[in-house]
Parts: structure tokens; sequence; C-alpha cells
């Protein structure tokens, strides 16, 4: 692999965790909510209330559940990674956080290609 424009990279898919996470504490909340409305109601505690402290104990415990399965998935996705060769490609514009402090010129403006454009005037605007 002499060719400097040639590479090879690793591709796998990957779950995003948190969003397992955040499904994982949606259920525990849900789970919560369903524990306290199909147990018998106890006069001390007010039916919110143990809504309330059930979620806080349940959608951290389904967070956690969900985020280790979403690791074992990553790990799974992981042992099926393939190597591919990929090629460089060049092209004339470069990426917004590619910019060097030498080219920026205090007070000058960037040109035409780089310049956003204005979007088409409304009916509202006096122009």
């Amino acid at each position: 692999m002499s060719d400097p424009q040639r590479r090879s990279v690793r591709v796998r898919r990957a779950p995003k965790v948190g969003v397992f996470l955040l499904i994982g504490a949606v259920l525990g909340a849900l789970i919560a909510i369903v524990a306290v409305n199909v147990t018998p109601p106890d006069a001390t505690v007010p039916k919110i209330q143990a809504i309330g402290f059930l979620i806080l104990l349940l959608a951290p415990v389904g967070a956690l559940v969900v985020g280790v399965f979403a690791l074992v998935l990553d790990r799974i996705a992981e042992r099926r990674a393939r190597t591919v060769e990929v090629e460089l490609i060049e092209s004339g514009r470069r990426a917004p956080d590619d910019v060097r402090p030498e080219d920026a010129v205090a007070g000058q403006e960037p040109p035409a290609a780089d310049r956003p454009v204005d979007p088409a005037p409304s009916a509202d605007d006096p122009r």
C-alpha cells in the first residue's frame, strides 16, 4: 500500500448508545406507571407520589439494562467488522473546520463561492 491516496479502513455498524439509554429510561417509567396502576391503592401514599418514586427507581434501572444490551450489540458489531480499501478523492472545497489561521484576514469578505446565499425575498420584505 505505497499509494498515499489509498487506505484500508474498518467498517462496522454501531448502535447509538444514547438512544438505547433513552428507550430504557422510558420503558422503566412505563413499567413504574403500570405497576402503580395494577396494584391495590394505599391510603397512606398518594398515587402520583408512588408513580414518581417508582419512576425515580425504575427509569435508571431500565436505562442500565438496555445500555448493557447496547454494549453487547456493539461488541457483536465489532466482531463482524470488515476491512475495506478506500481511495481519497480531493475536492476543490475544504470543510469549514479546515480553515487555517493564515487563510483568515480580518475584515475581508470570504470568496463568493463560500459566502452564504440570501434566501428569496418574502412578500413582507421591502426590497
